[in-house]
């Protein structure tokens, strides 16, 4: 009886490959049952049909003309033309009980259900968004099939005959996921992720696990590096020919799969969990990708990059890979095993999860934070120095924020990697992921906002970034709570970037996110800050408003002591490279007043310089009558270059500056307090 069913099915499936789809289609169906849609509009509009009459159940579909679906229609075989939009719209569901053959692009926020009970093919070349499969049996796809959106697998198995592909987007910013797998997916799937026109470092992890080698897949399987045949916006050269010191061969080129450069230096990275260290990957022609494996690749661009030239324009690129889904949990122990010991790890699946999940179901985390590289930091890119190359951002799970205005959330990217933290080294730690850890509704452009608890929140910009609305290099993040101590366990640690770090350093540690106790007296907190590499910077200071603190910022360098505020919340100054004193590392500070104990806020609240910007003389206004004040006025660089003694009356002249045309610092100084403000000499 088995071998007598078994030879039945194969006879079937002979029968099925030799028969063409479109008679499979229609072998049950009379010339009634057919229905054209030949009008453009709402699908529920019966004018829009051939026969004015809406498709009944079972019936076979053939789409003319775009149409739009709102609710909820069942048919049997659907047939989409070449060129025609199907839009199903948000919360809608076309459900298909029969096959599907789809020339033209099916879009909107609703679903395409297949539901039949036996098997059901897909066959054309056409677009899909979201695509849910919740059949009993099989869906075959017999032809190349893209989704833009999610595909669900709800039940039954997806054949993929390896001609799925999960595709990305530079116009909508978006990547196709594939939502918690309850059924099954066979084949092979081509994934895909968008990288932006940047040139910088990214950590990077495969959402599917290759049979094929990291040159057939991220370098496009390349004959040489300047390979013209290969599609624009594709790939990207990997290098490595030479990881020492020295330049490269141009006759090297290929060998183990690297790209000619002139430097030879590596461009991609695998990261030692135990010894806290990266090192260069050996090849790409007989290495292949493994889901959730974890690596730092500088992405130049697509592959038409000039590789002779590091200022070369970068272009946005995408990276694709073709093999096994990673699906069911995911779990590894390759992890640092010293306390506050940082790991790098890789998403496993082609999903948005949550980390907050993910950490909480896992033994020996930091449950509440994890690290994210956001390339985009550092602001506007000038590839003929160094900066603007990102910085790692501290997403605290505890509060949903992070310090940097980045789009870094809890949500970890398709085919992304980030740092966490063991808690303990006396217990073996252990990453655990699950299919329920997935999140593919919530967008992934979110950006975090602040929580409720009171914070400070510094960023640092260089000046030219800061202008242009651009990101910051760094940024700094002090959380107040009664539950906190001012201890360093209660604190999270910091990875340094490779350009500017702005930090706190407490017993020898520096710090990312502190998070402190309420003070009734003042108190001085030392800020960090190194590796310039611009002149001029701004800090942008956020503070909640209930703060029961007065925040100063202290420049060491040039004796000020500014009071923060919410119209005043930036501070300005400038760098030399060759004055120790500019550039130290503790230059700054914040003083935090309490309230109750601060005069600087009334001594000098209302002062105003004007006109300012100044051509000649200048006016101080908001003077408190019966004090007297000193003024000194320095360069951004932090030399006194005139000093004077005001009146007691409420607006003071300033006629005797004769300085060259630049921006200045005005100190005021009384015996209660001091303020400075900046000036602008034209």
């Amino acid at each position: 009886m088995f071998l007598y069913n078994f030879s039945f099915f194969i006879i079937l499936g002979i029968s099925l490959l030799i028969q063409p789809f479109s008679e499979i289609d229609d072998a049950n169906l009379s010339k009634d049952d057919t229905y054209t849609f030949i009008t453009a509009g709402a699908w529920n509009n019966p004018e829009n049909w051939d026969d004015q009459e809406m498709p009944e159940e079972d019936s076979k579909v053939i789409l003319n003309a775009n149409p739009i679906v709102y609710g909820h229609e069942v048919i049997g075989n659907l047939e989409v033309s070449e060129g025609v939009v199907l839009d199903i719209t948000d919360f809608a569901v076309l459900s298909i009980t029969g096959h599907i053959h789809n020339e033209g692009s099916i879009t909107g926020n609703g679903e395409l259900l297949l539901n039949g009970n036996s098997a059901q093919f897909i066959t054309g070349e056409g677009r899909f968004q979201n695509l849910r499969i919740d059949n009993p049996s099989t869906v075959h796809i017999k032809d190349s099939l893209a989704i833009y959106g999610i595909l669900f697998v709800d039940r039954g198995n997806l054949l993929t005959k390896n001609n799925l592909s999960l595709k990305c987007s530079f116009l909508d910013q978006s990547v196709a996921q594939v939502a918690p797998i309850k059924g099954k997916i066979t084949g092979k799937v081509t994934v895909e992720q968008c990288y932006p026109a940047r040139r910088a470092n990214r950590l990077i992890s495969p959402s599917v696990t290759t049979s094929t080698s990291i040159h057939h897949n991220w370098q496009e399987d390349a004959n040489s590096y300047r390979d013209h045949s290969i599609p624009e916006g594709h790939g990207t050269h990997i290098t490595g020919l030479n990881p020492g010191s020295g330049p490269a061969d141009l006759g090297e080129d290929g060998r183990d799969g690297f790209d000619f450069n002139p430097s030879g230096n590596a461009s991609m990275f695998l990261y030692n969990n135990q010894v806290a260290d990266f090192s260069p990957i050996d090849n790409t022609d007989v290495n292949t990708l493994v889901s959730g494996d974890a690596y730092r690749l500088l992405i130049r661009g697509d592959r038409s990059i000039n590789i002779y030239s590091n200022s070369a324009q970068p272009t946005q690129t995408k990276l694709r890979s073709k093999g096994q889904l990673h699906t069911g949990e995911y779990s590894t122990t390759d992890l640092s095993l010293e306390t506050n010991g940082f790991s790098l790890i890789g998403n496993p699946y082609h999903a948005q999860v949550d980390m907050t999940s993910v950490l909480a179901n896992s033994v020996n985390l930091r449950e509440n934070v994890y690290y994210v590289w956001d390339p985009t930091l550092g602001g506007v890119q000038d590839l003929e120095q160094s900066g603007g190359r990102g910085a790692f951002v501290v997403v605290d799970l505890l509060s949903g924020t992070n310090s940097s205005n980045s789009e870094a959330n809890q949500y970890l990217q398709p085919m992304q990697a980030v740092f966490v933290q063991t808690s303990d080294e006396d217990i073996n730690p252990s990453l655990n992921f699950s299919e329920e850890d997935k999140v593919v509704e919530i967008n992934s452009t979110e950006i975090l906002k602040s929580g409720d608890h009171k914070f400070i929140n510094i960023q640092l910009y260089n000046q030219l970034s800061y202008d242009l609305e651009s990101t910051p290099s760094d940024a700094l993040r002090i959380n107040f709570g009664e539950s906190y101590t001012n201890q360093i366990d209660d604190d999270f640690p910091k990875l340094k970037n490779i350009d500017e770090n702005l930090t706190r350093l407490i017993d020898g540690q520096l710090i990312a996110l502190e998070r402190r106790s309420f003070s009734d007296l003042e108190d001085v907190l030392p800020l960090y800050l190194n590796q310039y590499r611009r002149q001029n910077y701004v800090f942008k200071f956020e503070i909640t408003e209930d703060l029961p603190q007065h925040v100063y910022i202290i420049d060491s360098y040039l004796e000020t002591e500014t009071l923060i505020s919410k119209s005043s919340d930036t501070y300005t100054f400038s760098v030399n490279s060759s004055v120790p004193g500019s550039i130290n590392e503790n230059r700054f500070s914040l003083k935090l007043t309490p309230q109750s104990l601060s005069i600087t806020s009334h001594e000098f609240s209302k002062v105003k310089l004007y006109p300012n910007p100044t051509q000649e003389s200048f006016s101080i206004s908001g003077l408190g009558n019966g004090s007297e004040t000193e003024v000194e006025i320095y360069t951004m660089l932090g030399q006194k270059i005139y000093q004077s003694s005001l009146g007691k009356t409420s607006i003071q002249e300033i006629s005797d500056f004769n300085a060259a045309p630049g921006t200045y610092l005005v100190k005021l100084k009384s015996d209660a307090a001091e303020h400075t403000l900046k000036l602008v000499k034209q």
